[in-house]
């Protein structure tokens, strides 16, 4: 306790110098805290978009190659996945095509069109908002569902079911302009499995093969799901044999899993993080620097005083230990600052960021860490000049002017 009052009297006697001696460490704490909160936001949010469907869903893409062979990926493909893979709940194919012009009357906007079985809502977890969706009847009908941001920018505030919308499709033989009745929107989505269900158009997959893409029964990719989580890498096992049995070579499919991207993402989320925190660390490290250069300009200003406690009984240990806790105070006081400039930002920059999607997590933690770090900063630069004041000769010390 002793300690304690005379370290708090030694750092009130100067009070700029005690807080500028700080600031590098304030500085630091409160970035690295603010570039842990944005990196664990980032990783919350991906998870809960891409986490959407769970770990169970697969998307199995045929090479450019293999599609045009003569043993494509079929839309029979997608079936035998379903009946003879034991861990498959449900595969369809699927047919995409990106930026599609898509037009009312007096709205235009780019979509992307997916020409779908009914099963496509059951594999891909889709919920209507209102109207219907496609079935079985609606195969070569120009029937359309329709994404919640593409309702609000065709119709806005109008009911969209029932009318007309009309997709442009650029094609190497001319264009193709074909109009669709809208009879389901979708609820707000989000991504799914790499799609942006919001921007999405549903069609029926006979149509738009035999009118649009005329691929005849081949396939570029297979939406399929395992029966639960527990099951997905099983799932995945089976429907990779099932492909090298029928292609004999892995060129020539590729499958990507739910859960595969979200470990990805994950990992390289981590890695920028990690990166970031190293650039903000260099100001902690100048931060420490500076107080070391402090606490060395104060043995040598205390030295008479050190001479004099040596010379009434004060021990190496208590010398030491007394700047040394010096040391710790300065950068604990700072990093409790630190922390609070940091949670600070991180609401700033959560609040300001929304509209870019750009979010942040105040977790314990980012604050443990931060706290962490201005600790053993406080030990690791303190150490070097407590040592020094402890060496001191009693009688050098007393004649020190």
């Amino acid at each position: 306790m002793e300690i304690l009052k005379e370290t708090i009297r030694s750092l009130l006697s100067n009070k700029l110098r005690t807080f500028l001696s700080m600031l590098g460490i304030i500085i630091g704490v409160g970035a690295v805290m603010t570039i842990i909160t944005i990196g664990d936001g980032a990783r919350k949010q991906i998870v809960d978009t891409l986490g959407g469907l769970g770990a169970d869903i697969m998307l199995i893409n045929s090479s450019e190659t293999s599609f045009y062979s003569s043993n494509p990926m079929t839309i029979q493909d997608a079936e035998n996945m379903q009946n003879q893979i034991p861990y498959i709940k449900s595969a369809t194919s699927v047919l995409t095509w990106g930026g599609v012009n898509t037009t009312t009357a007096q709205k235009s906007t780019d979509c992307l069109v997916f020409g779908a079985f009914p099963s496509i809502f059951e594999t891909m977890n889709l919920e209507l908002a209102y109207g219907r969706a496609i079935e079985n009847e609606d195969d070569f009908r120009n029937v359309a569902v329709i994404g919640y941001n593409v309702a609000n920018k065709l119709f806005q505030s109008e009911n969209p079911l029932g009318k007309q919308i009309t997709l442009h499709f650029t094609t190497n033989k001319g264009s193709i302009k074909l109009s669709f009745e809208v009879i389901g929107v979708l609820k707000k989505t989000g991504t799914r499995i790499a799609f942006n269900v919001d921007e999405m158009i549903i069609i029926p997959n006979r149509f738009a093969d035999y009118r649009i893409f005329n691929y005849r029964g081949r396939t570029r990719q297979i939406l399929a799901t395992s029966i639960d989580e527990n099951s997905s890498d099983l799932a995945l096992a089976g429907v990779d044999l099932y492909l090298f049995n029928k292609f004999k070579d892995t060129k020539y499919y590729s499958i990507i899993s739910q859960n595969a991207m979200l470990e990805a993402t994950n990992q390289i989320v981590g890695i920028i993080n990690v990166i970031l925190v190293g650039i903000a660390a260099i100001s902690l490290v100048v931060g420490g620097i500076g107080i070391m250069n402090i606490m060395l300009v104060t043995v040598k200003e205390r030295t008479r005083e050190i001479g004099i406690k040596m010379a009434i009984g004060a021990t190496r240990q208590r010398i030491l230990l007394e700047f040394l806790v010096e040391s710790i105070i300065l950068t604990v006081v700072a990093g409790l600052i630190g922390i609070m400039l940091g949670g600070f930002l991180s609401t700033l920059i959560a609040y300001f960021g929304r509209a870019f999607g750009l979010s942040t997590l105040i977790t314990w933690k980012s604050i443990v860490l931060s706290f962490g770090i201005s600790v053993a900063i406080g030990l690791f630069f303190g150490i070097y000049p407590a040592n020094q004041a402890s060496k001191l000769s009693p009688v050098e010390a007393l004649r020190y002017e």
